[in-house]
């Protein structure tokens, strides 16, 4: 979780966390594209990145499939406990490329909201302290990541687009509003929350969230995707290279012809 001293640029320059004047606090740690790009990698290529998972015959709902998979992850400073939310989906195999990034923001919401859950229950606690569990910058960071990774836009230019504001406005922001630190407000929606911020009067002529982050429609679960119940797919019908089928609650069986 992102802390006050996380506004002071590093040694290189790069600021972790920063106040925009369109997608409010950002966490640039969190907007990284690395793991949407995994995601996409997968999801263009129509393959997972587990080989053994690859060789399967899969449907969904009787149509052809494959798998994805696919999760966030949080540790402790140094590692020492880790958690993950990686788990199995199963999407449908040919569809065009509207629908493929449709299928691909599901995906990504569904494991952001899951991670932001699990983060305030135990034993995640233990690594999250419960205390960043859907704090204010959380999803909306994740969402830029997204749209860096699916856009091939630079972080650099997200920060453009965003509004960053210089330091001495974020920390001034931070202090006049933040005592208790981000945390100490939750946000579980997409819309950015906002504070009073006379440099971006000063600069921003439209200090609306951009309508680059609602570009693309997240599609439903059920009929172009799923979640595997139970987290993952029976590693016995891995291992035993059996055709497998899947509903559209998520529900894994073997294939009987």
């Amino acid at each position: 979780m992102a802390s006050r001293s996380d506004i002071q640029p590093d040694s290189d320059g790069w600021r972790r966390l920063s106040y925009t004047c369109r997608c409010g606090w950002i966490d640039w740690g969190h907007a990284v594209p690395r793991g949407p790009r995994k995601l996409k990698s997968q999801i263009d290529t129509e393959r997972t990145d587990w080989p053994e998972l690859g060789q399967l015959n899969v449907a969904l709902n009787g149509a052809p499939a494959y798998i994805v998979n696919y999760g966030q992850e949080m540790a402790t400073a140094k590692g020492a406990i880790r958690f993950s939310t990686t788990r199995h989906w199963v999407v449908r195999k040919g569809l065009s490329l509207e629908a493929r990034r449709s299928v691909a923001l599901g995906i990504f919401l569904n494991a952001s909201y899951e991670f932001e859950r699990l983060q305030g229950t135990f034993p995640f606690t233990l690594v999250s302290g419960g205390r960043s569990s859907f704090s204010i910058e959380d999803l909306v960071s994740n969402l830029v990541g997204f749209y860096s990774a699916f856009n091939d836009i630079s972080q650099a230019r997200m920060r453009l687009i965003c509004g960053e504001v210089s330091v001495g406005e974020s920390f001034r922001i931070w202090d006049e509003h933040l005592a208790n630190g981000l945390a100490a407000l939750r946000n579980r929606t997409l819309t950015p929350t906002k504070f009073a911020c006379p440099e971006c009067d000063a600069t921003q002529s439209d200090a609306g969230f951009p309508s680059l982050f609602g570009s693309i429609s997240a599609a439903a679960p059920g009929v172009l995707w799923v979640r595997v119940k139970h987290r993952f797919i029976d590693g016995r019908l891995v291992n035993a290279g059996r055709a497998i089928q899947v509903s559209s609650d998520g529900d894994v069986s073997a294939r009987t012809r």
